[in-house]
């Protein structure tokens, strides 16, 4: 038998989120400084048959996953997640660059786009060299109302929680192994 030894996982080297409507925008961003995720499940039930002091059975049904939950921290203000993460509107500029972000009207149902999440991290060799990249696939997110921390003295952080719930008979996360990070231009 084979003594497994796995692979590690270092920094998020990359994130890349291509919105699912069409035409698909894509946002590719190396800035992101931490991310964690749990698993949203839907619990299983036990039912016992117990006699005086003996269970005579079992009804059981297994936890059901539905997809996972995400937080992602980043350092810098990234306006095109956060209109895509928060839901609320980019006004552009004359450079055709952000001039305003407006959140959600309060009080006011918000439609927010779907989109697939792809974090990249890195498998390091004893010289710190990259061996190669896991790409962790997320996919039918969306997003929630951001939150953040200010400091005088500090850099503030963006923290997005994001919510993927994929569609029935879709894996709602993936781990593949890739030579190289995704190309930017």
């Amino acid at each position: 038998m084979a003594l497994l030894t796995g692979g590690n996982i270092a920094n998020i080297e990359r994130v890349k989120i291509t919105t699912e409507d069409a035409p698909a925008a894509t946002y590719v961003f190396e800035t992101a400084t931490s991310c964690s995720f749990n698993a949203s499940v839907s619990a299983g039930n036990e039912t016992e048959q117990r006699v005086k002091n003996t269970i005579m059975g079992l009804l059981k049904t297994e936890d059901i996953v539905k997809g996972y939950d995400l937080e992602l921290e980043d350092q810098r203000l990234i306006m095109e997640v956060l209109a895509l993460v928060d839901g609320g509107t980019l006004t552009n500029g004359s450079s055709s660059t952000w001039d305003k972000y407006a959140s959600p009207v309060a009080g006011s149902t918000v439609t927010r786009k779907a989109f697939t999440m792809e974090l990249y991290t890195s498998d390091r060799d004893t010289d710190g060299e990259a061996l190669e990249y896991y790409c962790w696939k997320f996919v039918h997110c969306k997003g929630s109302p951001i939150s953040g921390s200010m400091q005088d003295g500090s850099f503030a952080t963006n923290k997005y929680s994001i919510k993927s719930r994929p569609p029935k008979g879709t894996s709602p996360m993936e781990i593949t192994r890739v030579t190289e990070l995704p190309a930017v231009s």
